[in-house]
């Protein structure tokens, strides 16, 4: 009892010490930084006044300069009148400009004087006149003396009022000079009272702080008559005060001290502990004993700068808790570890917690995992049959002029439908790779004409049907290139001008676009403007949020999933910008995007085939295929076959059918064909494992390259970059777009015909 009532006390002496040194330290922090903020803001305000001081002399020497110059004005001139020599007119012109000059940095300079101001117009006035009569009575030389007469008085005045006028200024100036001499010799007084009152205040605290250290000393000294032991003991009070189990081992002798709320943590009266490291080694879990150990042995040897480590130990009752532990070692002369302290804390508790969390993370991912597969598997099952759905429907469009104006009908729904469906899936799928993080931009140089016709290509057609006026103006920014993700430009102006085309009845659509400098960023600004429904105010921020529209009228009406909007909205915020919109309910909407642009330089080549290679498109199909063999489609859905079938058939193309990969490697290693078109997905063995064979294959023999091009209906991010990796060379997701399947065709058989050649050559 003795002991703890002497802990307390020394404990209570020690806080109230510590408590006044840090009080009066703060109070020398305090003071010292507002010195230091006097003196600044002292030397700042003494310095202004330093400056209005030196504004002021510049005046007055700017001032009296003007006089002189007037007087240079007037010598150079009678020198003329009297030598008729051009260096009189010259020095006299210089006199001009300079006096001029001199005016100008008057008003400079007296700016904030308004009384300065007024006499400087004034002098400009006269010094205008003065100059004018000089270079009349020039121009008069050769007049009567009596002319000459009248021009001198006239001179004469006008000088006299600059005289006056200057004379007033200069007055006025050293007035004003006066005046700021004195502010400043008062500023400079008040300056070095408050720093010596300062200083003197800083000292005192300092003495008064000084004295309390020493009598700290006097406490340290005080403390060290302390014995050994009793300090031990009042450690061991300490130590017994806290929660943490606490585990003293002297490494010499191998005793090791616990604490009581060690063993009472374990669950285990005092005495039922040896004293011995078995103590510790029997309760550390078995999985974790040896690491345990050697993570100990790794700072004793000071490999690791500190010891904290989390484990699991055994309580008496049976039960696995987990432990953290942090510790110290203490060192001999030489260096060695002689002693290891360490802290143990229960925090069985927190750890569950973090298990708890750490499993709730994994089934998120595991459930993030299933709806991207899920999404895969949808993707791959509705884009399978959508794709010949939508190709059939584009065959009996192309040859409608063989039906009649019902079966016409019945396919334009048919390709509408189609067409709709897919914009669905897309608009589902992307927003999916958004919401997940997944979406990636392209980068790549596109030229905006191009990107623009395509959009006005797509957007006329639907204008057209509802015979809506359409304009796209973009005569300003035609000849750009830029760098960035064309297809998502295309998305976000598709989206948003055929929502405008959609809601739209009567009058039109009209898009404007133009480029803009913001300081240091150029921005691409694109105003959607159109005649149609309009939208509410308190609406306005309601169409970007998904699954919504302004209301629910307008669904029923017009359809569409609610999603064209937000999916725009967020990919122009990828692209660091965003959209606008202003409209009125039954007058029409205006949406404006705004991107940041990186213009980029004309590319060398072009890959987006021309409108003459677009013409010619068929005509060149025709020519290559001549020169080449059969190629492969591998595809096992009866569907596809049929229409991509139908494509190649219509340009002339020979071709084999393989629905499995093993058949596809088989018939490849038989005909060695000039072209593989292949279906990822398939029954045995997927087009990625195909084309990898035939790629080694091919290394194995030496044969040429055969062009692959992978087909698949998934369409999700990365799918393209597997296709590549798999060694595939190009992709194409389904629904088939009959173009790019013709472009695609085209560019790879022209390589492989070449490549044929090349090597016949040799």
């Amino acid at each position: 009892m003795a002991a703890k009532r002497l802990m307390l006390y020394y404990a209570l002496m020690l806080k109230t010490f510590y408590g006044n040194v840090l009080i009066f330290s703060a109070i020398v922090v305090i003071c010292v930084l507002s010195f230091f903020y006097l003196l600044i803001s002292g030397e700042k305000e003494i310095n202004s006044y330093n400056a209005q001081i030196f504004q002021t002399q510049q005046t007055i020497i700017v001032s009296e300069k003007v006089n002189s110059l007037l007087e240079r004005m007037l010598s150079s001139q009678r020198g003329y009148l009297i030598t008729k020599e051009k260096k009189f007119l010259d020095e006299y012109e210089g006199a001009k400009s300079s006096f001029s000059q001199n005016i100008a940095k008057l008003s400079k300079l007296t700016g904030d004087n308004p009384a300065q101001a007024s006499r400087l117009d004034e002098l400009r006035q006269f010094f205008v006149q003065f100059s004018s009569q000089l270079e009349s009575r020039s121009a008069q030389i050769s007049g009567s003396a009596e002319q000459t007469t009248i021009d001198n008085t006239n001179t004469d005045g006008l000088k006299s009022d600059i005289s006056r006028i200057s004379s007033d200024f200069l007055s006025e100036e050293f007035n004003l000079l006066n005046k700021r001499v004195t502010i400043l010799e008062e500023a400079k007084s008040w300056f070095y009272v408050t720093l010596f009152l300062a200083a003197t205040t800083i000292l005192i605290i300092i003495a008064i702080n000084a004295y309390l250290w020493r009598a700290r000393s006097r406490r340290g000294r005080a403390d060290a008559a302390f014995s050994d032991a009793e300090k031990e003991k009042v450690i061991r009070l300490a130590v017994e005060g806290t929660q943490d189990g606490i585990f003293d081992w002297d490494i010499k002798s191998g005793a090791v001290y616990y604490s009581t709320q060690f063993s009472e943590t374990l669950g285990y009266e005092p005495e039922e502990f040896d004293g011995t490291l078995d103590d510790f080694t029997d309760k550390l879990h078995p999985d974790e004993k040896q690491t345990v150990w050697e993570y100990l042995d790794l700072y004793l040897e000071g490999q690791l700068s500190e010891y904290s480590n989390t484990f699991r130990m055994l309580q008496k009752s049976g039960r696995w808790i987990w432990v953290q532990a942090r510790g110290t070692i203490v060192l001999d002369k030489k260096g060695r570890p002689v002693r290891f302290v360490c802290a143990h804390r229960d925090i069985s508790a927190a750890k569950e917690y973090e298990l708890k969390l750490q499993e709730a993370k994994t089934k998120a991912e595991d459930a993030n995992k299933a709806k991207s597969d899920f999404l895969a598997h949808m993707s791959h099952e509705i884009r399978t049959p959508l794709t010949a759905i939508s190709g059939v429907a584009e065959i009996l469009d192309n040859n409608s002029n063989s039906l009649d104006i019902k079966q016409q009908e019945l396919v334009k729904v048919l390709r509408s439908s189609s067409i709709t469906l897919k914009d669905v899936i897309s608009h589902v799928l992307d927003f999916s790779r958004i919401e997940s993080g997944e979406l990636e931009l392209e980068e790549t140089t596109y030229s905006l004409q191009e990107a623009f016709e395509h959009i006005v290509s797509i957007i006329s057609v639907r204008a057209r049907e509802k015979n809506l006026d359409f304009s796209f103006d973009y005569d300003h920014v035609k000849d750009l290139y830029l760098y960035g993700d064309p297809m998502r430009l295309r998305q976000i102006l598709i989206n948003l001008i055929g929502n405008a085309v959609k809601f739209t009845d009567e009058g039109g659509v009209s898009v404007k676009s133009s480029q803009e400098d913001r300081g240091a960023v150029s921005i691409l600004r694109i105003d959607i403007e159109d005649t149609g429904i309009g939208i509410a105010d308190e609406n306005l921020e309601l169409v970007f949020e998904r699954f919504k529209q302004a209301d629910s009228s307008v669904s029923r009406k017009f359809g569409g999933t609610g999603l064209g909007l937000p999916i725009a909205r967020k990919l122009a915020a990828f692209m660091g910008g965003d959209i606008e919109v202003k409209s009125e309910l039954g007058k029409g909407s205006t949406f404006s995007v705004i991107l940041p642009i990186v213009t980029a330089s004309l590319p060398e080549v072009n890959e987006k085939p021309d409108r003459t290679l677009k013409r010619k498109l068929n005509e060149e199909l025709r020519a290559i295929i001549k020169q080449t063999k059969k190629i492969l489609l591998v595809e096992d859905y009866d569907g596809n076959i049929a229409v991509i079938g139908h494509m190649l058939e219509d340009m002339g193309i020979v071709f084999d059918i393989a629905k499995t990969g093993l058949e596809a490697v088989n018939s490849w290693n038989e005909h060695h064909y000039s072209m593989i078109l292949m279906d990822i997905q398939m029954p045995e063995m997927d087009g990625f494992t195909t084309t990898k064979i035939i790629r080694d294959m091919e290394k194995e023999k030496g044969l040429l390259r055969t062009p692959i091009v992978g087909m698949t209906a998934h369409a999700l991010v990365g799918d393209k970059d597997k296709c590549i990796e798999a060694g595939m060379d190009s992709y194409l997701p389904k629904p088939i777009v009959e173009h790019d399947f013709k472009s695609t065709i085209l560019n790879f058989l022209t390589v492989q015909v070449d490549a044929v050649q090349k090597e016949a050559r040799q």
